[in-house]
């Protein structure tokens, strides 16, 4: 079981020199976020039970990211959005292995390509932490979920009554349509922003864990690394790791506690 694990990090590790490659080469800022931020800093690379690699870009550098991929993503790699894959709709975008395959149980029914892959998160300009922020990331969390389900993913119904009730709203539009609603949202959420805090709305962890003052993320001068090799990371990572996972984040947590997305054993 190790074996597969470990083949299948190697396999996200030669993603990621090819993300770092055309970043490098555009001056593209970006850095490694989530479990990847925590397993450079805790471990230099890997945690040893993780199963993929987060990122994140600021939204200028995330969409000229795409742009590059047209014309400059080597061809052993697919670039995958809702514009180059007619199944795909979630609200972040996957740098994919061509010739690969990986089993999520939540997408076993999804259409879309499935090729080992590394998660790319965009961050926007959003307004302070308060009523207009927390609304917007209700909104799009909501929307978030739809294009999860318009994904292929089984639906689950909300818990709470206010996303159920967008969610039924949501259902007036098309898939294609929600892409095209949400990018608007993002433009509203960068209009409302001082400058001072970058939201990762696409993220796991909802809005008290995904607002960044923009000097914590810092200029990109900090490097980490990462199973041998050097990783742009938050200047202040280690505020962000404590506010993610809490003051106790450089322990090791006990098996139940350790999460994992895909299925070595299919």
């Amino acid at each position: 079981m190790y074996d597969k694990l470990r083949q299948l990090q190697l396999c996200e590790l030669e993603i990621l020199d090819e993300f770092v490659r055309l970043c490098e080469k555009h001056g593209l800022r970006y850095y490694l976020v989530g479990g990847t931020l925590l397993g450079a800093v805790r471990h230099h690379g890997f945690i040893p039970w993780d199963d993929d690699i987060d990122v994140a870009m600021p939204r200028a550098d995330y969409d000229r990211f795409g742009e590059v991929c047209r014309t400059e993503l080597d061809l052993k790699f697919f670039y995958q959005c809702p514009e180059t894959d007619p199944y795909y709709f979630l609200s972040y975008n996957k740098l994919r292995k061509n010739g690969t395959e990986v089993y999520e149980e939540r997408f076993k029914d999804a259409k879309f390509h499935q090729g080992v892959f590394i998660d790319i998160f965009p961050l926007d300009g959003c307004p302070k932490p308060g009523l207009i922020c927390h609304l917007l990331f209700n909104v799009l969390a909501v929307m978030n979920y739809r294009g999860q389900v318009d994904s292929g993913e089984a639906y689950r119904p909300y818990e709470e009554l206010s996303g159920r009730i967008g969610y039924v709203v949501l259902r007036l539009f098309s898939p294609r349509g929600l892409v095209k609603l949400r990018r608007k949202l993002l433009r509203l959420s960068k209009w409302l922003s001082d400058g001072e805090y970058m939201a990762c709305y696409a993220g796991a962890y909802g809005y008290k864990k995904e607002i960044y003052p923009v000097l914590r993320l810092g200029h990109q001068i900090r490097l980490e690394r990462f199973e041998g090799r050097w990783f742009a990371i938050p200047e202040l990572a280690e505020e962000i790791l404590e506010l993610m996972y809490g003051t106790m984040y450089l322990r090791i947590p006990d098996q139940p506690e350790r999460l994992k997305h895909i299925s070595m054993e299919k």
